[in-house]
């Protein structure tokens, strides 16, 4: 296993939740010029308990490189 300071990604996946983000974050994402990917407002998600979630966005960004 590598130490992880010589792990280098070019692709990063997180999750936004709207009340935490900008009005304006898909322009200023947008702004970037990173090929990126958004999924739908996921608004309807159930925890195993059967509470809903959080509503969130998954988003995948690409870097040209590491």
């Amino acid at each position: 296993m590598r130490p992880s300071k010589a792990i280098k990604k070019r692709n990063w996946a997180f999750i936004a939740y709207p009340d935490s983000l900008p009005e304006n974050w898909f322009d200023v994402l947008s702004q970037t010029g990173l090929p990126c990917a958004i999924s739908p407002l996921h608004n309807n998600d159930k925890n195993p308990n059967g509470e809903l979630k959080k509503p969130h966005y998954h988003v995948l960004l690409s870097f040209n490189g590491p």
